[in-house]
């Protein structure tokens, strides 16, 4: 039916096909929030801002994941080290443990 002479697109005009250049995008306030809740984690009671900011920086990672990456493990990672920095924080308030002094034994000065 048809010949290869009555083929109507130009040989030099046939622009080969590549794929797009994509930049890997990097999730900034993932990264932050886990580095942030190390820290928290580390330093427990020494800044408050530290472990409510990995917090923040956690839901807004969780928050804001394409469909296509949530499947992965590390797509809740920085939200739920944020929320575990916030609880080692604030364990320390609840669950404090005062020490008393040991008796010293009678007679010695």
């Amino acid at each position: 039916m048809s010949s290869s002479k009555s083929d109507p697109r130009v040989e030099s005009k046939v622009v080969p096909f590549h794929l797009p250049k994509s930049g890997e995008s990097t999730d900034w306030t993932g990264n932050a929030a886990m580095y942030s809740s190390i820290g928290g984690m580390f330093l427990r009671s020494k800044y408050k801002a530290l472990p409510w900011a990995s917090a923040y920086f956690g839901m807004n990672s969780a928050l804001n994941t394409k469909n296509s990456e949530r499947d992965s493990a590390t797509g809740y990672s920085g939200a739920l080290l944020g929320l575990v920095a916030l609880i080692t924080y604030y364990m320390n308030y609840y669950f404090a443990v005062t020490r008393q002094p040991a008796a010293s034994p009678e007679g010695t000065n």
